[in-house]
């Protein structure tokens, strides 16, 4: 009892100090590192053991917590949330040196061209929905179409609502053999006799990509 008294104790001391970092703007990486750590060393030292798995220990109390960091970004290294971050970091060196401004002036002339620009969303969601075929990640297609496609829309008039709907939308059904959830679908459907022997591929384009 004692034991689970000091662990919720030290968990809401760590997120009070964290808030207080963050109102006084400090960084916030070396916030989370420092009280990451800081936690690692605490649970260690009641005699806990490190809930990561397959963790090797480095045979050092005060060196196990980085040996836990280093651990966990060699499995984030290849994981969609590091895919992500390689991504966002590419859309923001693309607006930095003005290549995203130049993509906008390019599309935005044709598409200024339509009478209402509301026209442009079944085109942009089927758009959308055809590069899902080459990317299968919603999120990976989200900040892609936001990078070039949500800029052009709001320059040529559409609302930010409507144009955050339709790559939402676009990201969200993802009608393509490579996505694991129509993997994981098609291969449970496969089990039952009205769908034995479905592929992937007869399932998305015979039902997913019809709805």
């Amino acid at each position: 009892m004692a034991t689970n008294l000091v662990m919720y104790a030290a968990a809401a001391i760590a997120v009070a100090v964290v808030v207080y970092m963050l109102i006084k703007k400090m960084d916030i990486k070396i916030s989370l590192f420092l009280m990451g750590i800081l936690l690692i060393l605490l649970s260690l030292g009641m005699g806990k053991e490190i809930a990561v798995k397959d963790f090797v220990s480095t045979g050092s109390f005060l060196l196990d917590p980085l040996q836990v960091i280093v651990q966990q970004f060699k499995e984030t290294f290849s994981a969609a949330g590091f895919v992500i971050l390689i991504l966002g970091g590419y859309t923001a060196y693309m607006s930095a040196i003005g290549a995203n401004d130049v993509t906008v002036n390019v599309l935005t002339k044709p598409i200024s061209k339509f009478k209402s620009v509301y026209v442009l969303v079944p085109v942009v969601f089927l758009l959308g929905n055809l590069l899902s075929l080459v990317i299968p990640s919603a999120s990976n297609l989200a900040i892609i179409l936001l990078a070039t496609l949500f800029p052009v829309l709001k320059r040529a008039g559409m609302s930010s609502l409507t144009a955050a709907a339709i790559i939402a939308t676009s990201a969200t059904i993802i009608p393509t053999p490579l996505g694991s959830d129509n993997v994981a679908i098609a291969q449970e459907l496969a089990k039952h006799q009205l769908f034995a022997n479905l592929s992937v591929t007869d399932y998305v384009f015979k039902y997913h990509a019809l709805v």
